[in-house]
């Protein structure tokens, strides 16, 4: 039998604000509806319309302030459970909320996961197991690695690193001492989702925001998306230009989506070791020119270009120093024709 639909109204003149708290309680249960409202007024209006089972509001607003509504609401319907809000906490404004039956009392700056908890008690809502996030494989949580120590190289950052959309780190590269690397992911996360949600409604045209950026006096931060379910996190200090963190970022991200979409490599099982005297190491014969044979005396002359390559080229292969124009086709023909 599923559960009925439980409705919150979120009332606080600090919009950026309330639609955080709104993305905030999208993980608290499927069976939500969540509006906002910016002052009083327009929450009476809502509410005249249609029930609600909660309603979460700040206290000092223009107008009609939170404690005056919470005492409307008690009068229009004592059903209604209430959470009052503010960063401006006294005794008497405490002891106020009390005296009007509210629900919680709660005092900014809250954390989001305490915001979940008093919301999920309010409506006795049980805390759904989060989905267990797919986890790297050892192929793809050392590529990515490789990824963050050339990111932070390429921009001077502290610490870069990978989260998933649960704010849990995947991969950290850091020097920084004392970094509360989970808290800083957790908040990124859910900040930059509400506000991408908010920007993207109001000037996005239905693109996403992939890039946001927090400027300090001593250090800066940088997160962009990778994909839909990754962020990537970058601290670094306020004189490193952030067109410079950017551009790295963006380069990084792209190739690090390619690393998560690739599926993980399954290692061959370890052959036997094969018996020493029937051991013969035969050069590929692609290394060979075009117009010479793949014959046992050529792959002979391979294998003696390739000993006296190890010596004369600081221990490259044959086929590296190739690559690197230390051997031609011309080398190989004189070595043939001997």
């Amino acid at each position: 039998m599923e559960s009925a639909r439980k409705r919150i109204l979120i009332v606080d003149d600090d919009f950026e604000l309330a639609t955080l708290l709104r993305q905030a309680l999208k993980d608290v249960g499927k069976d939500l509806e969540i509006q906002l409202a910016r002052d009083a007024d327009e929450a009476l209006a809502k509410i005249s319309r249609r029930p609600f089972d909660l309603v979460v509001t700040d206290i000092k607003m223009a107008g009609l302030n939170g404690l005056q509504l919470v005492e409307i609401l008690n009068q229009l319907d004592a059903n209604i459970k209430t959470i009052a809000m503010t960063a401006y906490s006294s005794t008497e404004v405490e002891s106020q909320a009390q005296a009007l039956n509210v629900y919680r009392y709660i005092a900014k700056p809250f954390t989001i996961d305490e915001f979940r908890r008093i919301v999920r008690e309010a409506l006795a809502v049980e805390e759904a197991a989060p989905p267990l996030p797919a986890e790297l494989s050892p192929t793809q949580k050392k590529a990515i690695e490789e990824q963050l120590v050339s990111l932070r190289s390429s921009t001077q950052a502290h610490t870069v690193v990978l989260v998933n959309r649960q704010g849990r780190p995947l991969c950290l590269n850091s020097f920084a001492n004392g970094l509360d690397a989970s808290g800083l992911c957790n908040a990124l996360v859910t900040s930059n989702a509400g506000l991408a949600v908010e920007v993207e409604r109001l000037i996005g045209q239905g693109q996403p925001f992939n890039l946001s950026y927090h400027g300090g006096p001593d250090h800066s931060l940088c997160s962009y998306s990778v994909g839909t379910d990754h962020l990537l996190i970058a601290v670094f200090d306020s004189e490193i230009r952030v067109g410079q963190v950017w551009y790295y970022m963006k380069e990084v991200a792209g190739q690090i989506q390619s690393i998560l979409e690739s599926e993980a490599e399954e290692e061959p099982p370890p052959s036997p070791a094969p018996d020493e005297a029937e051991v013969k190491v035969r050069p590929e014969a692609s290394l060979l020119p075009p117009d010479i044979e793949p014959t046992d005396s050529a792959f002979e002359v391979l294998e003696q270009a390739a000993r006296e390559a190890g010596r004369d080229f600081g221990g490259l292969s044959l086929a590296e120093a190739m690559e690197q124009g230390l051997l031609g086709e011309d080398f190989l023909r004189a070595l043939d024709e001997e």
